[in-house]
């Protein structure tokens, strides 16, 4: 594993998705899965990583923009190679987690009363 974290450039795009997929998720559950996306993406091969990394740097900069939520929205919908490479592996990994976690969480990812 590499002595930096891509907690900066990987979590604020799973926080994104998250809140475009499922809006049911509480904050907390939000948080602890992008804290688990982002451990998995730490511990992939250096190469593999580093070609996450550089697929990230670009979609960090797309979530820091005020008012880039349609955009994001249009990109999670509108797999572009690549990107939409990034897309599903962050969205893989969350919802692994999610259904790991708990299993009882409905399709927008609130919880069953």
């Amino acid at each position: 594993m590499s002595g930096h974290s891509s907690r900066g450039l990987v979590r604020p795009f799973a926080q994104r998705l998250l809140s475009a997929d499922l809006p049911g998720l509480s904050h907390a559950q939000r948080d602890q899965v992008a804290a688990f996306t982002v451990q998995r993406v730490d511990e992939l091969p250096s190469v593999l990583r580093l070609g996450v990394e550089i697929i990230a740097a670009p979609m960090r900069i797309v979530v820091a923009i005020p008012g880039s939520g349609r955009a994001i929205t249009w990109l999670i919908h509108h797999p572009l190679p690549l990107v939409g490479e990034y897309v599903r592996m962050i969205r893989s990994l969350a919802y692994t987690y999610i259904w790991e976690q708990w299993p009882l969480t409905l399709p927008d990812g609130s919880s069953p009363r």
